[in-house]
């Protein structure tokens, strides 16, 4: 979760969700109604083969209860096929089952569950192991928190103190993943070559120093900001509306561009233009994709900006940056799979 980076982050993986998998309606009823009381959102399933769309279609699913026997794809066939996703492999899973043999029992450890419950357990009995299951899930995201921390920390931009582009990719494509609307808003700095060109790069620095501390001021808690190149930045923010993201890069472009900065005799303003893209309005959303359509609204406005008497639909999108968008996302890629 991207936070403001100098606080412990937020979880972005939003709130608790279970699966709740089995042909009885009945049942699966009362084992949902069960697990609902203890916080998570339920989404059930009458067998393996929707269970698995669901797991595809749907936001992160952080309990699965799954049925042993049902048509179309038993209960460990499912879990087999549910840890084989990357995404999955941690979930915590328990089976139901009517049947005590041993066998059974070691198929499904074998296989990937965590933990059984019997189908003739007590209300008392299953009333407690759902509460375990809810403490393990609760303990795992503290933990995969404090991982991301630390991953961040090491990830930061040495000048700005903001996250570096490797971290931002990262954690949209984990944004994406849990089925987070994310929306993408660039802020690029106006005429920045001029700055250093004439007053040298310790002057820059200051301003893009000044600057990133603006960033982490006026940005929420659960916002992700990090330096994406020279004088170029990228901020990721969950959950808004497309108008509201608009709102919040408005105001933040206008604190930007009211700043001042003196040097000798001289007092200097940057000014900036942004870039948005939202999750919401595509259809399956991917890093890539959100880093072209806020490209394209940023390199629309530079153009506005720099020709504000003509027509904005004679401007026209240089192609050529989606492919330098991808070759930035598989670069990144690369340098994060040595580093582990």
């Amino acid at each position: 979760m991207l936070r403001r980076r100098s606080d412990a982050p937020a979880d972005q993986s939003g709130p608790l969700r279970a699966l709740i998998v089995d042909d009885h309606e009945g049942y699966r009823g009362y084992i949902a109604s069960v697990v609902q009381r203890f916080g998570f959102q339920v989404r059930e399933c009458g067998d393996g083969a929707e269970a698995l769309q669901a797991l595809h279609d749907e936001p992160h699913f952080h309990l699965l209860v799954v049925d042993c026997e049902m048509p179309r794809m038993s209960g460990l066939a499912l879990i087999g096929a549910v840890r084989a996703q990357e995404q999955y492999a941690d979930a915590y899973a328990v089976m139901l089952t009517a049947r005590e043999d041993r066998e059974t029992k070691l198929a499904a450890l074998r296989l990937g569950f965590d933990d059984f419950m019997h189908k003739s357990a007590s209300d008392e009995e299953i009333t407690a192991k759902v509460a375990a299951a809810r403490r393990i899930v609760v303990r795992q995201q503290k933990r995969d928190e404090a991982v991301r921390e630390l991953y961040g920390l090491a990830t930061r931009d040495e000048l700005t103190g903001l996250f570096n582009r490797r971290f931002f990719f990262a954690e949209a494509e984990r944004m994406l993943t849990y089925g987070t609307v994310v929306n993408l808003v660039f802020f690029d700095l106006d005429e920045f070559k001029v700055i250093n060109d004439t007053l040298g790069h310790l002057a820059g620095d200051r301003i893009l120093r000044d600057i990133g501390s603006l960033f982490l001021r006026r940005t929420r808690h659960e916002d992700l900001i990090a330096r994406y190149g020279g004088d170029e930045f990228v901020m990721l923010i969950p959950t808004l509306s497309p108008e509201e993201v608009e709102v919040l890069s408005d105001r933040i472009a206008v604190e930007i561009g009211a700043a001042q900065w003196t040097f000798g005799t001289e007092i200097l303003a940057v000014g900036v233009t942004t870039g948005m893209a939202c999750s919401s309005l595509l259809e399956r959303p991917s890093v890539a994709q959100l880093l072209s359509a806020g490209d394209r609204d940023l390199y629309k406005n530079k153009w506005i900006r720099k020709n504000p008497d003509e027509d904005p639909s004679l401007y026209e999108y240089d192609t050529g940056r989606d492919a330098h968008v991808v070759e930035l996302l598989l670069t990144e890629g690369t340098a994060k799979k040595k580093a582990e």
